[in-house]
């Protein structure tokens, strides 16, 4: 395959853009990511940063908007993929013409995450959908939201952010983990990691965790501190307080991104109950590593989740939370057989490397302006 000319539009200091990018730049494509969030991070992709403090942020969203079919006429990408579809990404129908890819990522297109709190915020983001040649979702349950929002004919596959199987794997040694945080072989440990975000409901976590203790000693709550809003993190704090737990729970500051296989690995459980979500790349990495998943009832999880089997579903309360943990910690069996099957779900479903083949693909054939398809086998 000859080299390809990729623009992409999103956040840069997301590490799920990065990783996706990143892919395409080592496979030797020329890659520009144009952003209003711009990455410090080490990287090896172009880099234009829109963000403008004028006015505040959604005047700065809109000068950035203003601005992005300008930019893209320096680039002259073979394609164009959106990644986020709100926001300054609302100027995509303004940029020249190109083949041009939508990946929607959940908060952008899900009413009750928010995307469509603006009463212009629904009508400008099926502008952006219907401008696409392509519309990739990583999910079932983000096919079924985002079907609605296109028009009729659309073209819509299903790619995933894929995990790094050569980084995300079970095994790895954690003795340094639990030297520096002072974890010994009898500890077992919850693992909490979505953002330190209200949506994520930690405090149900912690609460649930609250009746763990009073059967299970050895128990343990990891907690990181990811993109924090600090308001809640005090409230945080201060439940964690309340409830007599500050020796067992242990707030661990924002994770370095490469280290997150060592805390998988580190995790007995892993446990979500975000209040919406679409098909998080952690519970992958989890499911990756050997972390036995304990969620909520979400409908987007039982696509991979078969209760029992490879993971618990739990209602959505501290009880039957804390029910769901309690019997994940006390079989070994239970978490040893459902390591085995995630880890294969994994390597056939959600191969980073197969993802972003299938991926490639696409773009070569929407540069050709051909229209086979490149769908799992």
């Amino acid at each position: 395959m000859s080299r390809l000319n990729l623009c992409f539009i999103g956040p840069a200091e997301n590490i799920t853009t990065r990783r996706w990018v990143e892919w395409f730049t080592a496979r030797g494509h020329t890659t520009t990511v144009v952003t209003v969030e711009p990455t410090q991070h080490i990287h090896r992709f172009r880099q234009i940063d829109l963000s403008c403090s004028t006015g505040g942020r959604k005047i700065g969203r809109i000068i950035a908007a203003a601005r992005l079919g300008h930019v893209v006429r320096q680039v002259r990408p073979d394609v164009l993929h959106v990644h986020y579809v709100r926001g300054f990404a609302w100027g995509i129908p303004f940029v020249p013409s190109c083949p041009i890819v939508a990946s929607p990522w959940g908060s952008d297109v899900l009413d009750e995450q928010g995307a469509f709190k603006e009463w212009y915020s629904r009508w400008l983001t099926r502008h952006v959908l219907a401008s696409a040649d392509l519309v990739t979702v990583h999910s079932r349950y983000m096919e079924h939201r985002v079907r609605p929002l296109l028009p009729q004919g659309s073209r819509m596959v299903r790619i995933g952010w894929g995990i790094n199987l050569q980084a995300f794997k079970p095994d790895l040694d954690v003795t340094i983990l639990r030297a520096r945080w002072q974890l010994s072989p009898e500890h077992q440990v919850i693992f909490s990691p979505r953002l330190a975000q209200p949506c994520y409901r930690h405090d149900l976590i912690i609460r649930a965790f609250s009746l763990v203790r009073k059967d299970n000693p050895h128990a343990v709550l990891i907690l990181p501190e990811q993109f924090a809003n600090h308001e809640y993190m005090r409230q945080l704090h201060t439940l964690v307080s309340e409830l007599s737990l500050s020796p067992w729970v242990m707030f661990i500051g924002a994770i370095p991104y490469p280290d997150m296989p060592l805390w998988m690995n580190l995790a007995d459980v892993m446990v979500m109950a975000p209040e919406s979500d679409g098909m998080p790349n952690s519970l992958l990495e989890a499911m990756a590593c050997g972390a036995f998943p304990v969620l909520n009832q979400l409908p987007q999880y039982a696509e991979i989740i078969h209760d029992g089997i490879n993971g618990l579903l739990a209602p959505d309360n501290p009880e039957d939370i804390a029910r769901a943990l309690l019997r994940a910690l006390s079989s070994q069996r239970l978490r040893s057989d459902a390591a085995s099957l995630n880890r294969e779900f994994i390597k056939t479903e959600a191969d980073q490397d197969q993802e972003m083949a299938r991926m490639e693909a696409w773009y070569e054939d929407l540069r050709r302006g051909t229209s086979q398809r490149h769908q799992r086998t």
